[in-house]
């Protein structure tokens, strides 16, 4: 229930979100995505301290299916906003030539488009919604507890009262893994075959740009409130650096580098892996494979590598291949759509030139989907900085993230601490994903035209 009703709301608020990004062409539109991908990543505890800091306990389902949407609708209306933008643009213009109004324009061209990163969007919201664990932890209690809740509770409350909790919690992850693999073949089935925009062409709708801000600012406005409450209530110049780096046993700058460093190697790794992966295509069926870590349970994904791996592997190291395996799915997923929206008679032509599959791809497909690639990578990178229920099964104090940093101080129950840690989690994942977005946008040359 919390899983529909989270992906059904997510979605109608998501898709006009999109579809106002593609026809806002204002500077603050790197700013906008980027303060939209920041909430995909936010650590669920935060969230939930914030929903709860904001609404108390009024009403413990809409709470969650706030956080959720929250969440997820962000996702989605970067999604769309990324199909959207590849609408044939001559096609549009010979259609408004024959006379088509604008609403003929937005439901046969733009809708088709946005509505598929919206599906894409809504799938992925299902699944995560359908794994929630901090909002329905936190906030729900036992009447709204979830699948991964009850996994948890077998691997971390229940020990001792069972003696088998560790079947038990293997049991779950099956029929967790079971009833995702519906949404999973979906998410596999669901294909992009727009093809690329032509930059001689302006947007039909780039006179509504102005109008376009405003509700913009709205939908940020509305997924950003809990955490606009937390820097109201704890201001982020009364954050006590020492008291928190005495707290954790190591200096935030030390903390800020592990969450870099760990993001950063991740999204490279799954980057080059799914870009290889696009040379090599199976078919569905090895599509639903590479795709199957989206269903597993990062909690037992993780503690699984550290029980095999954990001897023999640096912890590390340990955490960077967990992060990449995590984030493999969802990267490989957006490249290959991406990809798939280059018309073949560009890759087809440059093989006649003589290029091998390789060069093919590097030469003429990958600097045709510059701005995409950035979404990419911006999307990994930050997915990856804000992982928490992984690493918190195999971390050690020298390889501590922030999440894991605001965990602890939640457990120390030092909150005024943990708000000034959330905060310097905010602000560094922006910037990098300011930064990655800016940069992948100005090399693609569609940072306005989009």
């Amino acid at each position: 229930m919390q899983a529909s009703v989270s992906t059904v709301l997510a979605v109608l608020a998501g898709i006009p979100a999109g579809f106002l990004l593609v026809i806002y062409g204002g500077r603050g539109k790197n700013t906008i995505i980027s303060l939209l991908l920041v909430t995909y990543v936010m650590p669920g505890i935060i969230m939930a301290l914030g929903i709860i800091s904001l609404f108390g306990y009024s009403s413990r389902f809409w709470e969650i299916i706030y956080g959720n949407i929250a969440y997820n609708a962000p996702l989605i209306a970067v999604l769309s906003f990324a199909t959207g933008s590849s609408t044939s643009l001559p096609e549009v213009y010979s259609a408004k030539i024959l006379g088509a109004t604008d609403g003929e324009i937005l439901r046969r061209f733009y809708l088709k488009n946005l509505l598929r990163g919206g599906l894409l969007g809504a799938l992925m919201t299902f699944i995560l919604s359908f794994e929630g664990f901090s909002l329905p932890l936190i906030i729900g209690g036992p009447s709204y507890s979830t699948i991964e809740v009850l996994i948890y509770q077998f691997k971390s409350v229940f020990p001792s009262l069972t003696d088998f909790p560790f079947s038990n919690a293997s049991f779950l992850g099956v029929i967790q893994v079971i009833i995702l693999l519906i949404p999973l073949y979906l998410y596999v089935s669901v294909r992009s075959n727009a093809l690329r925009s032509s930059s001689s062409f302006q947007n039909p709708f780039f006179r509504y740009r102005k109008k376009s801000f405003i509700p913009l600012v709205l939908f940020t406005v509305l997924v950003y409130a809990p955490l606009l409450f937390m820097f109201v209530k704890y201001p982020p110049w009364g954050i006590d650096y020492s008291r928190i780096a005495a707290k954790l046993g190591i200096s935030i700058p030390m903390i800020i580098a592990n969450t870099i460093y760990f993001s950063f190697a991740s999204t490279f790794i799954s980057f080059l892996i799914s870009i290889f992966l696009s040379l090599y295509r199976q078919g569905r069926m090895g599509n639903t494979f590479l795709l199957l870590p989206l269903i597993l349970s990062p909690v037992t994904l993780a503690l699984s590598f550290f029980l095999v791996y954990g001897t023999y592997v640096p912890t590390s190291l340990l955490v960077i291949i967990i992060f990449s395996i995590i984030v493999l799915p969802l990267s490989f997923r957006m490249i290959t759509q991406s990809l798939d929206t280059v018309p073949p008679s560009e890759g087809n032509s440059s093989r006649i030139l003589g290029d091998g599959r390789v060069s093919s791809l590097f030469r003429i497909q990958l600097p045709r989907i510059g701005g995409e690639i950035s979404t990419v990578l911006s999307i990994a990178f930050i997915t990856v900085m804000g992982q928490f229920a992984s690493i918190v099964t195999v971390y050690t104090r020298s390889a501590q993230t922030i999440t894991i940093g605001i965990y602890r101080l939640l457990q120390l129950r030092d909150i005024t601490s943990a708000y000034g840690l959330t905060e310097i989690f905010l602000v560094v994942i922006f910037i990098s994903s300011y930064i990655i977005n800016t940069m992948g946008r100005a090399r693609s040359g569609i940072g306005s035209e989009a």
